[in-house]
């Protein structure tokens, strides 16, 4: 009721508010009960439909009368299942409208579409006739996705597409930083993909075009210029420490998505698609059984029968009871999967059926000696576990970090299982630590990469581009010189650098580089050294694309002071959240020590 009563309201009055009332009774929009309140009164009308399908008011789909199903519910999105037949749907109807009755939700009999598809058996003009119900034609998207049996053609991932090219182009604004996009794209668009890849094994064709959307928004923002990129899309997305930007790629990650539903299957998930899977396809056969030319199922089912070869090494499982446990396809053993290592002749061999669950063969089978030492070990463990058998289900485990298995799926360990990993790089913990300023990362990542725009690689792309260095005009532009070879840059380096390092002072970049790529920097020191580095690479480089497009030379001195009020808003910045990782206490005070208090 606090709830309910806390909340005030009032009435506009030819354009003025004439006072304001509390509320005691109703729950206004956006209340934090509203959405308990809807579940409830959803809970009554999937009980009603249940009922409904129990006596025999209206019939089950046939492909669905095994498991009870009568719908499928998300929100106030309901899809009702029957055979078709013009009683069953007068017994929907009637459902809803005594639901209305009891809670005043009636259904919009213009806004619901009829699919008849398959196993209808009234004409499909005679049910159009009596309800007015849109007729639908399948396939069709449901909840973003397409319903189709076949292969995702190109018109079936087009929304997909379109949706992200839509989402790029709302973001207008001229003024986000490459970090920015990379947050947008990280966030967002591989959501949007996440929702499509746990459902359907997405085409290559599919991927290729999202990543190449991707990859120009990145690089050109909303222009969607593919031929900008200045690091391939397959190094970006490369985990940080192997010198990518931590992105997945979206096969990987589709690939993932398809060993979860692997997983789901082995395990006997309790969840309504892995029941139906049990009941209609694999009946009473092993998911390792099934042959891959079968023409049962759909188009994704076959895909993900495709993929068992490399989800086997993942699957294991903890014998307890032995009843869900395939004999001889299950990895119970330390032999592994038996029918690999012994082949069919094992089951005359052994005398164990090839549909025999563990618990079967404990009941059924009588140990014996044999010639061949293999299928003598086989007797010694199935005697073995039947001694430690106990009346607690099986565990289905999978191989997660450092080759442990787990009673649990983990996308992340899966992934860094399957991917293809790359030499790690030593300088990644100069450029990613915490508390740094993303743009200021991401710059410091393109010239660790030296991918900067520079005029010696400018002059690779056109020889009649100007490559001398336009802050000291006198030698060819490049990274190296940049930094912080350069007389202007290496004042400003000296003045920011030379208290922080010491005797460790330098101004060779491969040097600079691989000091501040050291673990064993103190927290602060180290944290400030990164930090200084990262706002002087960029800040040169913003210096020095300003004097490219024409724009007033600032000093050296302007940029230092602009560069130490910068490190000094961060410092207050991570005082002010309280942040453990830096001693703010103590980290001005060795930076304002290290450069003498110059620039207060």
């Amino acid at each position: 009721m606090l709830c309910v009563s806390t909340a005030s309201f009032s009435v506009q009055v030819n354009g003025e508010l004439a006072g304001y009332f509390r509320s005691s009774r109703g729950l206004r929009q956006g209340c934090s009960l509203s959405p308990y309140l809807f579940v409830i009164s959803m809970d009554v009308l999937s009980k009603l439909l249940d009922r409904a399908a129990e006596e025999k008011k209206f019939g089950y789909h046939p492909r669905c009368k095994k498991l009870g199903l009568t719908h499928l519910s998300f929100a106030d999105d309901l899809m009702v299942l029957s055979d078709g037949r013009v009683r069953s749907v007068e017994g929907i109807v009637k459902v809803f409208g005594d639901f209305a009755k009891y809670s005043g939700l009636k259904i919009s009999m213009e806004k619901s579409t009829l699919y008849l598809a398959g196993n209808t058996v009234a004409p499909t003009g005679q049910i159009a006739s009596r309800f007015p119900f849109e007729i639908g034609h399948l396939p069709v998207r449901y909840l973003g996705l397409p319903l189709v049996t076949k292969r995702l053609s190109a018109a079936d991932y087009r929304p997909l597409v379109e949706q992200i090219r839509k989402r790029i182009e709302s973001w207008t604004s001229r003024f986000l930083s490459f970090a920015g996009r990379l947050n947008l794209i990280s966030s967002i668009l591989w959501s949007i993909c996440n929702f499509w890849l746990a459902a359907y094994r997405l085409p290559n064709t599919c991927i290729r075009e999202v990543e190449k959307l991707c990859s120009a928004f990145l690089w050109s923002g909303t222009d969607l210029n593919s031929h900008k990129a200045k690091i391939s899309w397959e190094k970006v997305c490369r985990p940080k420490q192997e010198g990518g930007l931590g992105l997945r790629s979206l096969k990987e990650a589709n690939t993932v998505c398809c060993l979860k539903l692997i997983w789901r299957i082995v395990s006997h998930s309790n969840s309504l698609w892995v029941n139906w899977i049990q009941t209609f396809i694999l009946k009473q056969d092993s998911l390792w059984s099934l042959t891959n030319g079968t023409t049962v199922g759909s188009w994704i089912w076959r895909k993900l029968l495709k993929y068992r070869t490399m989800a086997k090494p993942f699957c294991r499982v903890e014998v307890c009871n032995g009843e869900k446990t395939f004999f001889w396809y299950d990895n119970w053993s330390s032999v592994g999967s038996l029918l690999e290592n012994v082949g069919s002749r094992g089951f005359i061999d052994m005398g164990i059926s090839k549909k025999s669950s563990l618990a079967n063969a404990w009941t059924n089978h009588r140990r014996r000696r044999h010639r061949t030492g293999l299928l003598n070990i086989i007797e010694d463990e199935l005697h073995l576990q039947r001694q430690q058998r106990n009346g607690n289900e099986d565990r289905f485990l999978w191989r997660g970090k450092n080759d442990t298995f787990r009673p649990k799926f983990s996308t992340k360990d899966t992934w860094n299982h399957i991917r293809t990993t790359a030499t790690t790089v030593s300088w990644h913990r100069g450029v990613w630590f915490a508390h740094a300023t993303p743009k200021y990362s991401f710059c410091m990542w393109l010239a660790a990469h030296n991918r900067l725009s520079t005029g010696d690689r400018m002059i690779k792309w056109n020889h009649g581009a100007p490559g001398n260095c336009v802050l000291c005009q006198h030698h060819l532009e490049t990274r190296d010189h940049l930094y912080f070879s350069c007389q202007y840059g290496s004042k400003i380096w000296a003045a920011l650098a030379k208290g922080l390092l010491k005797a460790r002072y330098t101004t060779d970049w491969s040097l600079i580089l691989d000091y501040i790529s050291n673990q064993r920097l103190e927290c602060v020191e180290g944290f400030l050294i990164r930090y200084v580095l990262q706002v002087a690479v960029y800040m040169i480089w913003k210096e020095r694309n300003g004097r490219r497009h024409g724009e007033s030379p600032h000093s050296e001195e302007c940029l230092i002071a602009w560069i130490d009020k910068q490190v000094r808003n961060r410092i207050s910045a991570i005082r002010i959240q309280e942040l453990p990782v830096i001693n703010v206490v103590e980290a001005v005070p060795i930076f304002e020590k290290c450069k003498g208090g110059r620039y207060d």
